[in-house]
This record gives structure tokens, sequence and C-alpha cells, in this order.
């Protein structure tokens, strides 16, 4: 309780316990537009397509070869937090699921799956929904 009350204010200061919230509540989509081929034990492999940069013109691109898509690779943990992103779950039910799959307490599966989650979400793999506020 004394957490949540803390100011945020200045450099070192605790940041309220409840700024996990919305995160937590958010619902990880797969990107419906990637292709995915299933290795099965294997993993996952993903072609997200990538836009032209606006800096690639004749004769740049002549030289530097653009790709229309990228592949991402996600071993058999990957996929299975990837399986688990359905835009049905919010990413609480996803870290919970984790957890237990794995003895993890809900901390340490929620340190290893939010940064994965961030990593796909970067590499355009999966999208947020982010719960409407009230």
């Amino acid at each position: 309780v004394w957490v949540a009350q803390m100011s945020n204010s200045g450099p070192g200061r605790a940041r309220p316990a409840n700024t996990w919230r919305p995160m937590l509540l958010a619902r990880p989509q797969r990107n419906s537009a990637a292709p995915v081929d299933d290795q099965g034990e294997k993993g996952i492999v993903v072609h997200v397509r990538t836009t032209r940069p606006w800096y690639l013109v004749p004769p740049i691109s002549w030289i530097v070869p653009v790709h229309a898509e990228r592949q991402v690779v996600l071993d058999r943990l990957g996929a299975e937090v990837w399986r688990l992103c359905d835009g049905t779950r919010t990413v609480e039910e996803v870290v919970d699921v984790f957890g237990q799959r794995h003895a993890l307490t809900f901390h340490e599966s929620r340190v290893a799956v939010t940064l994965y989650l961030k990593a796909l979400l970067h590499r355009g793999v999966l999208a947020m929904v982010m719960p409407e506020e009230k």
C-alpha cells in the first residue's frame, strides 16, 4: 500500500504499484497479415511484410537490396507465447498460463513474457489492443 502512495517525481523514485495495470489488461493480437509456417516442436516462422524506406530510391536501391518481407523465427518457448496471444487473453492471463506451465512465480513469468512480447511487437509479429479507459 505504501508503494502505491509514493510520489513518482524525481530520479530514483519508485513508481506507483498500479502502473502495470493498463499493460496487464491489454490483449496481444497476432498480426493477421503475416503468414505463418508452423514447424511443430521446432517452433514457428512468421513472415512479416516490410515497407520500403523513403530514402531507398534509385540509384541507392540498385545497390542496397530491399526485401518484401522478413522472417521472424520463434523457438519452442516463443511459439508457445505466440500461440497464447490469440486476442482473447490479456497479457496477465498469458503471464499466468506461461508461469503455470513452467513452474514460475507470477513476477518471474511477467518479466520473461512482457520482455518477449515487447520484442514481438517491435518486430511486427504482434499488435497490442489496449483496454478502453473508463
